[in-house]
Formats: structure tokens, sequence, C-alpha cells
């Protein structure tokens, strides 16, 4: 009697096996869609994450040259009347 409950036993949990077995092989197919779909979205917010940071540093840099650029060009506007009356004074003394 106790040697038919072990091999009922045995059996039972060899069924048991199958039926997850069976369970997980039909809900495969969805569990690696639903993987792949994450792992997709994954890398689109990595990539978003790259093209948004080196275009930031992108950004960054054009307006620091920019900054520059435009802090290089300086107009001046100076009066030279005085200097242009001394050379000419200076011209009409030695044509004297």
């Amino acid at each position: 009697m106790n040697e038919v409950l072990k091999r009922q036993r045995r059996k039972t949990m060899s069924q048991k096996k199958v039926d997850k077995y069976k369970n997980n092989k039909y809900s495969r197919n969805s569990a690696l869609k639903k993987e792949r779909a994450e792992f997709v979205l994954e890398m689109a917010a990595w990539i978003l994450i790259a093209v948004l940071l080196v275009g930031w540093i992108g950004y960054s840099a054009y307006a620091k040259i920019q900054a520059k650029q435009n802090s290089i060009k300086v107009d001046t506007v100076m009066d030279t009347s005085a200097l242009t009356d001394y050379i000419s004074g200076l011209s009409s003394d030695s044509a004297e």
C-alpha cells in the first residue's frame, strides 16, 4: 500500500511538472513579446537621453563660441581732429 502511494505521488508530481511546463510553453510567446517591447522602450529612452545630452553640449559650445565672437568685435569711434591738426602743423612747419 505504501508503495502504491509513493507511485501515485511520483505520478502526481510528474503531472504537476508537465502541467507547469505546458502553461509556461503557452505563455512563453506573450512573455517574450512583453520582454522585447520593454527592451525596445528602454533602448529608445537611452537613445533619447543620449541625443538630448549631445544636443545640450553642442548648444552650450555654440553659445560660448558666439559670445566670444561677439565680444571680440568692438567698434571704436575716435575723434582724430586733434591729431590731424598736429600733423598738418608739422607739415606746414617743415614747408616754411
